[in-house]
Order: structure tokens, then sequence, then C-alpha cells
């Protein structure tokens, strides 16, 4: 039954995809055969709207120039600002050639007075003002000048290239013609914008019937293969990788694999519960042993909650907008706030009358107290041999080792220095001394906000790392806030 469910379910796909090519194949070889053939037949007209265009925005622009004192009297200012305007003109609608001339119909010459390249952006060699020109008047020159719309296309082929050409006229102050404009398009540009339009429109059928064969896709991938991946993606993710999954698998059908999801969320959504009740109990019966190690110091109070608070705040802002922002994410912060906890457990191994002696150490008193570090590091390695993968103890580790170490390699237990100290524990270290600082101990009283935020500015680049303590400075009110709500 499932071999002959698949293969029709197979077959079907086939058979629809197959017929959705073809019938869109057709529609597309006509959409695109009619397209060219429209492009074909109004690409050159709509350049020779372009050239009537131009002509007529030069003519108008020339209307009551003194076109004939020019020619008289040669160029002056009022000539070249008449000049620098064609030439944008030429320039801005890719003009081959522009040019003003007064025709003479019936000597058949011309005189020139602006002929400008569009290439050079100069008057045409031995075509300046003034210049007399023998010329064969055509048919849409006389028309043009005598006020007759001419819709023939004038194409030549000669020593100034392959255009084609719109004329229009100007007129003197008495609304009298006086000369004609001429404007230049080079054939060339005509087969280059067909042969754009043959792309463009190439390109926009193979998109268009891209676009529908991916919806095509995204159709069939929607009914019969996206609630079977989404099963098997958290399969694999419970029995392969062990992740579990968050959000429950919706499906709008009512199948049997609907059916069959419904099923998978009601075990998914008991495995999670079951796997939470695991993890806070094990984090309760972990904060509860460093609260026992701690509670060995009759002053501790609650250091433990406020060293997570400190933990807390201090890497989130240095998450935000520092250079260790690329190594803190949301793995890291939950870690560091919940390994912190564990940063003295290492004191449980430590004499109660060197823990608790209430005067100043001797060398080898503290000397022994140093060691807390290794233990609690020593401790937690066991713990981790012998239950696997755990970033939380792994980071628990590293704190109970590193926290006492110093920015300028003085610090213990191994004298560590600058970024040799993991990140975690020079963030824990200004945690521990600030709430130190901050909190009565037998051998001294609580110091006020004020000195605490100066000692530790004061160990900037020496016991502290100085991007940290930056960071510290920017949230002391935080800081201040965690320890009033929180004090002892």
């Amino acid at each position: 039954m499932d071999n002959n469910f698949k293969n029709i379910k197979h077959s079907l796909t086939t058979k629809i995809t197959l017929g959705f090519i073809i019938v869109i194949s057709i529609i597309g070889v006509f959409v695109f055969s009619s397209y060219c053939y429209y492009t074909n037949k109004f690409a050159k007209q709509a350049q020779m709207d372009l050239a009537g265009d131009c002509a007529e925005t030069a003519a108008n622009f020339l209307h009551h120039a003194p076109l004939a004192k020019f020619v008289a009297s040669g160029k002056n200012d009022l000539y070249k600002v008449y000049f620098s305007a064609l030439s944008v003109i030429c320039r801005n609608f890719g003009l081959e050639y522009i040019y003003v001339y007064i025709p003479d119909f019936k000597n058949n010459t011309l005189t020139i007075v602006y002929d400008i390249d569009g290439k050079s952006k100069s008057n045409i060699k031995n075509r300046d003002l003034g210049t007399v020109v023998p010329w064969h008047f055509t048919k849409a020159e006389k028309e043009t000048f005598y006020g007759k719309k001419n819709k023939s296309i004038t194409e030549t082929n000669n020593q100034f290239g392959h255009v084609i050409t719109k004329y229009a006229t100007v007129y003197n102050t008495k609304n009298e013609p006086v000369a004609l404009v001429g404007a230049d398009l080079s054939s060339d540009k005509i087969k280059h914008k067909i042969m754009v339009n043959f792309i463009i429109g190439l390109a926009f059928i193979i998109l268009c019937l891209s676009a529908i064969y991916l919806l095509l896709i995204i159709y069939l991938r929607q009914v019969f293969l996206k609630p079977v991946m989404l099963i098997s993606s958290r399969m694999k993710n419970f029995i392969v990788e062990n992740k579990p999954g968050h959000e429950p698998i919706k499906l709008n059908s009512n199948d049997e694999l609907a059916s069959m999801a419904d099923s998978f969320n009601r075990m998914a959504a008991d495995i999670n519960s079951y796997v939470q009740k695991i993890s806070d109990t094990q984090m309760e019966t972990i904060f509860s042993l460093a609260k026992l190690a701690q509670s060995r110091d009759d002053d501790t109070g609650k250091h433990l909650e406020r060293v997570q608070q400190y933990c807390y705040v201090l890497t989130e802002k240095l998450s935000q907008d520092s250079p260790y922002s690329d190594l803190i994410d949301f793995n890291f912060i939950n870690n560091i706030v919940n390994a912190s906890a564990l940063h003295d457990i290492g004191k449980v191994g430590i004499s109660d009358l060197i823990l608790l002696k209430p005067g100043k150490l001797t060398e080898e008193e503290f000397a022994e107290i140093k060691k807390h570090t290794v233990l609690g590091a020593q401790t937690l390695k066991e713990v981790h041999s012998k239950f696997g993968n755990n970033s939380f103890i792994e980071m628990g580790m590293i704190i109970a080792n590193y926290h006492h170490e110093r920015w300028d390699g003085r610090g213990y237990p191994t004298g560590l220095k600058g970024e040799e100290i993991p990140l975690a524990a020079r963030i824990m270290a200004i945690a521990d001394v600030y709430d130190a600082l901050g909190t009565k101990r037998v051998y001294k009283d609580a110091f006020s906000q004020e000195k605490c935020i100066a000692i530790i500015q004061e160990g900037r680049g020496t016991q502290f790392d100085p991007i940290i303590v930056d960071a510290f400075l920017e949230i002391t009110d935080k800081f201040y806030r965690i320890r009033q709500d929180m004090e002892d």
C-alpha cells in the first residue's frame, strides 16, 4: 500500500510538473515573439521621436535668436551661450550631431550657424559660423521649413556616418522661418536599442518562467514534502542531535500526516517538560552545593545571588557594544550567570581556621587559601569527566580556576596575563571584587559606592581588563541597584 502511494504521488508530481512546463513554455514563446515584433517595429520610431523632441527643444530655445547678426558680425558672448546650450542638448540626449543653418533654397546653399559634433562637443571642421555649403535639400527639410508636418524618416549614410535626422524650424521675432535645426541620431544606437530590448525581453521571459516554475515547486513541496520534512527534521533533532524542538509542528491539513504531527507535538512537549524539570533540579542542586560551600564563610550572605546579577548586567553590556561582542551570545550569558555561583566552590577544601580567621592571614595561610581556585576547578573537572560534555560545567571550571588572575600577570594560581585569562574569568573578577568591597566582612566595613568604583577604576589595566572596567563604569548605577535590592 505504501509503495503504491509513493509511486502514485511520484507519477502525479511528474505529470503536473511537465504539464506546467509545456504550457508555460508555449505561452512564453508566444509572448516573447510578440514582444520582439513590437520592439523591432517601434524602436526606430521611438528614436525618431527623440530626435524630433531634441530638434524642437533646440528650435524653441533659439526662438528670437539673432542668427543673421551672428553670421554678419561673428561670434560673441551671446553666441557662445547658445552654443553651450545646444552642446548640453547634444550631450544629454546622445545625439551624433546637432546643427543650425540658414537655407537658401533658390541657390541650393546653406549658411552654417552651428554644427556641433556630439563626440567632440565642438563645431565640425570646415563647418564653422558663416560657412556657405552647397546643399541638395530634401523634401523633409523644405516641408519642415515652411511649416508642413513631415512624418517620413530621413536616413543618410555618408562621411558623417549612418544617421537618421529630424528637423525643426527656428522663427524670428515676426514668427517668420529663418533657419532649420537638425538633430542626428546614430542608427547604431537604434540597433543597440533593439538588441537591448531583445535581451531584456528574453531575460524577463526567462525570469517569469523560472518564477512560475518555482511557484509550482513550492506548491508541490507544501502539499507533499513539507509535512514530512518538518517531522523528519524534528525527529533528527531529538534522536540524532539530541535537540528538542521548541515550537510545535503546525499543519493545516486534516489527514494522516497532521495526526502524526499532533502525536509528535505531544511527545515533544512531554519530553521538553521532563528535560526542563531535570535541568531545573540539576541547577538547584548545584546552586545548593555552592551555597553550602559558601556558607562556611560566615559573612557571605547573598554573595552568590548578587554576583550572578553583576555578571549578567556586565556581560550583557559587553555583548552590545565592545570588542568582545562577537564572543558573547545568549549561551555565554546564560552559562556565566549560572556558573558564577561555582567560583568559590573550592573553599570547601580550606580549613575553617584559615577561612574564618578574623585577622590578617600569614603568608603560609594565604598560600593555602589560594588553593581554593585549583580545588574548585579539579572538583568540577571530575564532575565533567563523569557526566559528559556540559558547557555550563566547563565555564564553571574556568571561572573557579582563573577568577583571581590579574591583567598584569601578578594573580594566582597560574599568573596568566592579559587576554590569556579567559573572558568569563575576567568578568567574574570585577563582579567578585565589587561585591567584596561593597559588603561587610569580619575584617572590614562595607565601602561606599564611590569608593568601590574608585578602587575598581584604579585597578584598570593592572588588576582588571581595561575594556571590562570601561563597561562597568557605564553601568555602575545597575550594580548599585542590585547591591541595594539584595543587601544582606
